[in-house]
């Protein structure tokens, strides 16, 4: 072929995929373009990004944004099998399990063969007092286990509970369960103070990952007077600047409308969520969604800081009664997307804790944990007649579902009828 005419020829081509490129652009709608645009410029593939934000911050805090989330757990597993990964980070914090029970979570990694019971004390004695029976964290430790054979003692991974200790064997009525509750008001400051030293206050040269949800996470979001609402991921970020990054994972939003008026009487969860009128949303009526689903909803991990995602509206914890006008890099500094929220799963649960001396003791835990009126009301929805008949549906093992309040969103493109 005449050289001339090839480089014509290829010129042609390109100005034709030039075009093209604009074409798809514009069918763009001009709200999606800055969030689409914000994912092809700065957007990265998730385990390179984390890696990439280790070279600077020695913790990254992991917001799953949803504990029983299935997806989260199995990207930290895909970073445990990146041997990158494994170089720079010796340490995974646990919200998950009290700090007293430490030596459960040591005794798993330490033992010759694997063996699960080992576990169990640690994921009976939880703060709901039923059991934290998410079979992701027994899978994620697993694989703890089966990476730390392959490794000399000063390489394996610790696996380390941040949360305040839980002494169920000390609590006998309502009374000490909310005397108990009151004193988790500091667990903020204890994750922090148990992170920070076994850290050597950044010191060791040695990286790590704390593994908790929102009400842990976030950096820096301000209450109505100005003052921040400090949580173990605000002390860090502001006593420690540039040491942690917090990584939200994207998930259903938690939309809260005001807190409300319950009878004193009224047993409350941990949690506490009985107290907040809420609902659960997609980012932007959507907005996000749809710009993902533009990207073909491949995973990719998003910084906050100055463009369109950042830049959107806090919605989450506090929102309430929070300062107006703050926005999403307040309280993290990136966004992970591994799937759209309608593909999202909780975890698979095992009955494997519910052990008969642990169904025993949920006997007496439950009239401590409701009222009467409460737990006659429980018994009614799941159609038994006795504490134990409860106790054998709440103690069965669950196949992973998608979750069903995301199913229940409205539809990604909502945005559309409302700008």
């Amino acid at each position: 072929m005449n050289r001339h005419l090839h480089f014509y020829l290829m010129f042609i081509f390109l100005c034709f995929l030039t075009e093209l490129a604009f074409a798809e652009q514009d069918d763009l709608h001009p709200h999606l373009r800055p969030f689409v645009e914000v994912i092809e410029n700065q957007g990265q593939d998730p385990i390179p990004f984390v890696l990439t934000t280790l070279e600077t911050a020695d913790l990254i805090l992991f917001d799953d944004a949803w504990h029983p989330a299935l997806e989260p757990f199995q990207f930290y597993q895909s970073l445990l099998r990146t041997p990158a990964f494994r170089e720079k980070v010796k340490y995974i914090f646990l919200e998950a399990v009290s700090v007293n029970r430490q030596h459960c979570i040591d005794a798993y990694l330490s033992a010759e063969k694997e063996d699960p019971t080992l576990l169990f004390p640690a994921f009976q004695d939880d703060f709901s007092g039923f059991g934290w029976d998410m079979k992701s964290y027994f899978d994620l430790l697993a694989s703890v286990y089966e990476i730390n054979r392959l490794l000399p003692p000063e390489e394996k991974v610790k696996v380390l509970a941040v949360n305040a200790p839980v002494f169920w064997q000390e609590i006998h009525t309502a009374k000490d369960l909310q005397l108990f509750r009151k004193s988790l008001i500091g667990n903020d400051y204890t994750m922090y103070k148990i992170i920070l030293a076994e850290m050597n206050h950044f010191q060791s040269g040695r990286k790590g990952i704390f593994l908790t949800n929102t009400r842990h996470a976030y950096k820096g979001i301000k209450d109505k007077n100005g003052q921040y609402f400090w949580n173990c991921g605000t002390f860090f970020h502001q006593w420690h600047p540039g040491k942690t990054a917090s990584i939200r994972f994207h998930q259903m939003a938690l939309h809260i409308s005001r807190e409300i008026s319950l009878d004193p009487e009224t047993a409350v969860s941990t949690a506490g969520t009985e107290k907040y009128d809420y609902k659960w949303v997609r980012m932007l009526d959507g907005l996000w969604d749809s710009a993902f689903e533009a990207n073909e909803n491949k995973p990719v991990a998003i910084p906050l800081d100055n463009n369109v995602f950042g830049n959107t509206p806090y919605v989450g914890n506090h929102m309430h009664k929070a300062f107006p006008g703050q926005k999403m890099s307040a309280a993290n500094d990136a966004i992970i997307f591994l799937a759209p929220l309608e593909k999202l799963h909780n975890t698979a649960l095992t009955d494997i804790i519910y052990t008969p001396a642990f169904k025993k003791e949920l006997a007496r835990r439950l009239p401590i944990l409701y009222t009467p009126a409460q737990l006659a009301k429980k018994l009614e929805s799941f159609e038994v007649d006795s504490i134990e008949a409860l106790i054998e549906k709440l103690s069965a093992a669950r196949d992973q579902i998608l979750i069903p309040q995301a199913r229940m969103l409205p539809p990604k493109n909502a945005w559309l009828n409302k700008r």
